[in-house]
């Protein structure tokens, strides 16, 4: 997904046909993007909304950098820089955690099989909608898009060691959430097959 320069110096004009165009381009990405942070739909459409405000308002100063920067790059940028501020402002994501209750945290990505079949793909978000809001962010921030611990700490005002935490805790439930769903499937095939 790549806009046409032409569009994107439409869309500074104030053109509205071209905002549409651009919008329909760049929707399955930036949903993509608002899906892993939200499990409401309607707060994933907000912040997708919000964030195509955003782009559309700052699209000429892409334009200036357009050939050093990718477009995907910088839009998804703006994606997890919203998602993060919002975080910061609303308070009832900000989780405390005692620190004692992490025995130790991992420190490394997890393995991803690169060849997940569709069934299994949508098992694993749905996992990941079940996370809390915050472990959610933070494994959505580390894992996904690549931050380290100390770049989350600083974008969602916690220490490091709460992200390790956070981290740690949405890998055990993913676990957890996965192999329960795995020994669901196991049973009904069981059941079927008698």
């Amino acid at each position: 997904m790549k806009p046409s320069p032409e569009l994107l110096e439409r869309c500074c004009t104030d053109d509205r046909k071209a905002h549409y165009e651009l919008y329909t381009v760049c929707f399955g990405f930036l949903m993509s993007v608002c899906r892993r942070y939200y499990v409401n739909k309607e707060d994933m459409q907000s912040a997708l909304n919000q964030v195509y405000v955003k782009m559309i308002r700052n699209m000429s100063s892409y334009l200036k950098k357009k050939d050093s920067v990718p477009f995907e790059l910088w839009m998804r940028k703006i994606a997890i820089n919203h998602v993060v501020d919002e975080f910061r402002k609303n308070k009832k994501f900000r989780e405390q955690i005692d620190l004692r209750d992490v025995q130790e945290s991992e420190e490394y990505h997890p393995s991803v099989q690169p060849h997940l079949e569709a069934e299994q793909l949508e098992q694993i978000r749905d996992a990941i909608g079940q996370l809390s809001v915050m472990n959610r962010a933070v494994f959505n921030l580390f894992v996904v898009d690549g931050y380290g611990h100390d770049e989350i700490a600083e974008m969602l005002k916690i220490s490091a060691g709460t992200s390790k935490a956070h981290l740690h805790r949405a890998k055990k439930r993913l676990r957890e959430l996965l192999e329960n769903e795995k020994k669901k499937n196991q049973f009904i095939d069981n059941t079927l097959f008698q």
